[in-house]
C-alpha cells in the first residue's frame, strides 16, 4: 500500500470536513452529543463560567484531545485501507 498517497487522500477527503460520515449511527451520536453538552454545561457552572481559568484549561485539554483523536482516526482509516488491500490479494 502506498501509505503516503493514502495519508494525502485522507487529508484531502476527510480532515477538516464538516463531520459528515456515512457510517456513523446518527441517533447514537446525537444521544452522546446531547449527554456531553449537558455535562459540559454543568461543569462550566461548577467552575465559575466560561471565563474561569479552570474552564479555559478544560478547553485547552479538549483541543489537544481532538488533535489526538484526529491522529487515531487517520490511523484507523489507514488500517482499513491496508486490510482492504490484503483482502484483495
Amino acid at each position: 500500500m502506498d501509505i503516503q498517497f493514502m495519508k494525502d487522500y485522507y487529508d484531502l477527503r476527510y480532515e477538516e470536513t464538516d463531520g459528515e460520515n456515512h457510517f456513523v449511527d446518527e441517533t447514537a451520536y446525537q444521544e452522546k452529543q446531547s449527554e456531553q453538552s449537558k455535562m459540559e454545561d454543568q461543569l462550566m457552572e461548577m467552575v465559575g463560567g466560561s471565563e474561569s481559568n479552570v474552564w479555559k484549561l478544560y478547553e485547552s485539554i479538549m483541543c489537544v484531545y481532538f488533535d489526538m483523536e484526529e491522529i487515531i482516526k487517520q490511523a484507523v482509516y489507514l488500517q482499513g485501507a491496508y486490510d482492504r488491500e490484503r483482502m484483495l490479494k
